[in-house]
């Protein structure tokens, strides 16, 4: 620092010169003492860095503009000649700061309390809760009442937000007859129950909010007038500004108008401050690598908050994420500070050994405002993946990967169909070569789709298969789509085994169509699923001349899709049976076990079980109804009634417990994902279970200690369904305490079903299905046995 004054020009002087040296980031240059003095800061600068001293000061500058070409700063900038150099010179100015239009600078009388009052608090509140209610009105939107139910719909609706009409009733405030106030819409009745209500109004001046409603004039005067007294309200001179870098237009309290209305102020720029600033910056940065920054006169007005990240930490902080690599695709603030590699990053730089992990305000202030750390990583996103991480981003990344060596092929199309009503299909299909290896050579196979795993209109399709060998799980494709229509699953099935056969060199086969190849396929009961599997099998026949072998009288090629899905198609027991638990307080329990007794591998006159369960009262008559509608069900889950054989029935699985363990697994990785960073994380999961299977047949090592055999997934098995059964057991009301009676097993006679239509109501309410046993379609007759 040097206390004597400096010439710069003939009229521009300095009272003080402040050196800074290389890697300095001054956000706050020291002022003059005087509005008519000038303090000179001189940076020393890295002459390859793109960033500016002046891009690091934390007050808005541009209200003055003017430049200069081909100045020199006086003597403070010289090269190594100790010759002056030429430079460019810049002048602007302090914009201030943004104030609320019914801004005071505080001098008022008002006394203000430190810590609020009970009486102010609750004021507050009731200002808020009707602040916001006028903000948001009913918004009930007339138009947007479709419901999904997910599960066995087969529709592709898509809301229509230009046609949604939202209600302009006004708010009123009612009361019941035990005089307790509701906040409801006027256009509200037992008819019309959609529309907003709000009941719990316990915590606020209901005196306030009725006249606030009411629109009571001298009660709301009543009210705000005590507020302004003590220091609150509406009535109060505003305190609130912000940095015109700010992106704020409205301020963030609400105020009452010389007119009455009560409104949020608007934030208006004052140009007030006195502060300008000269900027020498030389041409040849090399030859003299130092800036001058100028700044002449006060600041009138208090120093902005630290909001804007300096350009040399943002870009320290950019560098970080990009180490993230493809997890940037879903980086969020939350994110990346449980994200190990990032946070390994950010103690390195910081030189933090405590066990507690650095916020990123360590970093710099501005980055504690999680909505602006989340704009840099959005900035940097459109930089990392310029299409997006959405569909264009699956494009380009299937694009990608069809240039990589066959072995790292993961991502195999991202295109669109038209389906039903015109309506846009979007599909992307995931498989690696080991995948698709597997898949073909599979028999038994199941699949399922979630919808937990990419946010948005998106759902993720896989299809698992079981290693043998390896006693575990595996997907053998995975696809993002948009539909769960059956033309949509048609046109999955077909691109999946067309990449299929183009990747192996193999034709997909079917057991009941070529003998060898898929036996049976295990589903939950979504129609769309099932359908689109019986169209793909019904093309796959579509040029043979052969016989049905299961049924020599029918040609292959005039099966129907139901008459294959008859032949391979399996329906998850555990989805049907819990199906059946929604109906359990709708039936009686007779009906109730007649509806799981459908599930089952023994013969016995089944027509006889649908019209007992028809006669189960409407629930029972509906559920029935919709079963044999759908043609496929009955088949899929009862195997008399399917073409499959019965040693490949019991061979195949009966539940998709592999696919839920899959989704289940997975998900571990991350939820709500972009598309992009589904895709990505689907590709690392898939690649690790692909070692681990490699590992497990090249080195005999195994994912656990516990070899996986049959008994042990036996074992695992029948403890969950303990387990299941004590939660249900604590879960169901209380039963009144019974004293228990002993029985034998020679008390029980075993009847057969055929009965059940023969047999009179008395003898039909002691008949007990055996389904805790497997659901033999047998039935217990209690012998002697109380009721």
């Amino acid at each position: 620092m040097v206390p004597a004054e400096i010439k710069i020009t003939s009229q521009l002087k300095v009272e003080r010169l402040i050196d800074h040296p290389l890697g300095t980031i001054l956000e706050y240059p020291d002022t003059a003492s005087s509005h008519y003095g000038n303090v000179a800061h001189r940076f020393t600068v890295n002459p390859h860095s793109k960033y500016h001293p002046r891009g690091n000061i934390q007050y808005s500058l541009g209200g003055i503009h003017g430049g200069e070409k081909n100045k020199f700063c006086g003597d403070l900038l010289l090269g190594a000649d100790g010759k002056k150099v030429l430079c460019k010179k810049e002048k602007t100015s302090c914009k201030g700061l943004k104030r609320c239009q019914y801004f005071s600078n505080g001098a008022t009388n008002i006394q203000r309390n430190s810590k609020p009052t009970l009486e102010e608090t609750v004021f507050k509140k009731t200002l808020a809760f009707f602040c916001a209610v006028v903000e948001t009105g009913c918004s009930f939107d007339s138009s947007n009442l479709h419901i999904d139910y997910g599960g066995d719909s087969d529709s592709d609706y898509d809301s229509d937000d230009e046609d949604s009409t939202l209600c302009s009733g006004k708010m009123i405030l009612a009361y019941n007859r035990y005089n307790q106030p509701r906040l409801q819409c006027e256009y509200r009745s037992q008819v019309d129950t959609a529309h907003l209500i709000l009941r719990n109004l316990q915590e606020f001046n209901i005196s306030y909010l009725s006249a606030l409603l009411s629109k009571d004039i001298n009660e709301i005067h009543s009210h705000e007038a005590n507020a302004f007294r003590n220091g609150y309200g509406p009535l109060v001179p505003c305190t609130f500004q912000a940095s015109p870098s700010e992106q704020k237009d409205q301020c963030s309290f609400w105020h009452r108008s010389q007119e009455g209305k009560l409104h949020r102020g608007a934030l208006r720029l004052k140009l007030d401050c006195e502060v300008s600033y000269v900027i020498y910056t030389p041409y040849n940065l090399f030859a003299c690598p130092q800036v001058v920054i100028i700044s002449r006169s006060i600041h009138s007005h208090a120093p902005p908050p630290r909001i804007k990240t300096p350009p040399p930490i943002e870009d320290i902080f950019t560098s970080m994420l990009i180490k993230l690599g493809w997890k940037l695709a879903d980086a969020t603030p939350r994110k990346i500070m449980t994200e190990s590699g990032f946070m390994d990053s950010l103690r390195e730089y910081l030189g933090h050994d405590s066990p507690v992990d650095p916020p990123l305000s360590a970093l710099h202030p501005s980055l504690g405002n999680y909505d602006h750390v989340r704009r840099i990583i959005n900035s940097l996103r459109k930089v990392e993946y310029p299409c997006g991480t959405g569909f264009l981003g699956a494009e380009l990344l299937a694009q990608k990967h069809a240039d990589l060596p066959k072995d790292m092929q993961y991502v195999r199309c991202a295109e669109s169909h038209t389906i039903e009503g015109g309506k846009t299909f979007y599909l992307v299909i995931c498989m690696s070569k080991t995948m698709a290896f597997s898949l073909i050579r599979a028999q038994y196979i199941s699949i399922d789709t979630a919808f937990k795993r990419v946010h948005g209109k998106w759902q993720e399709f896989e299809i698992e298969t079981w290693d043998s060998e390896g006693m575990m799980s595996y997907v053998g494709a995975r696809a993002f789509t948009t539909s769960q229509s059956a033309k949509a699953h048609f046109i999955l099935f077909t691109r999946i085994f067309q990449f299929v056969t183009q990747i192996t060199g193999l034709p997909v086969q079917f057991r009941h169509i070529h003998g060898s190849g898929f036996h049976v396929w295990s589903a939950d009961a979504h129609k769309g699923q099932a359908l689109g599997a019986g169209m793909y099998c019904q093309q796959l026949c579509r040029d043979l001349v052969g016989v049905c072998p299961i049924e020599p009288t029918k040609m292959l090629k005039n099966l129907d899709p139901y008459d294959h899905l008859c032949r391979f198609y399996r329906l998850c027991v555990v989805h049907f049976k819990r199906n059946i638990h929604d109906l359990c307080t709708r039936v009686t329990s007779d009906v109730y076990n007649a509806m799981l007794s459908l599930s089952s591998v023994n013969e016995h006159n089944i027509d006889s079980v649908y019209e007992f369960i028809k006669n189960g009262g409407p629930k029972a008559r509906a559920w029935i109804k919709d079963k044999l509608d759908a043609k496929f069900v009955i088949p899929a889950i009862h195997q008399p009634a399917s073409l499959i054989p019965l040693p490949v029935w019991q061979a195949s699985s009966s539940t998709t417990n592999g696919n839920e363990q899959a989704h289940r697994n997975i998900n571990r990785d991350g939820i709500n994902l972009t598309l992009l960073g589904g895709i990505m994380r689907g590709m690392q999961y898939d690649f690790r279970i692909q070692s681990s299977l490699t590992l497990q047949s090249t080195e005999g090592v195994y994912v656990h200690d516990q070899l996986s055999t049959e008994f042990y997934c036996s074992m695992t098995s029948v403890s969950h369904h303990v387990l299941s059964q004590c939660r249900i057991e604590k879960q169901s009301p209380r039963k009144s305490p019974q004293k228990k009676k002993k029985f034998s097993c020679k008390q029980l006679s075993i009847i057969p079903m055929a009965q059940l239509s023969s047999g009179s109501n008395s003898t039909a309410s002691s008949i007990l299905p055996l389904d805790v046993f497997g659901g033999t379609g047998e039935m217990l007759q209690s012998s002697g046995i109380d009721s």
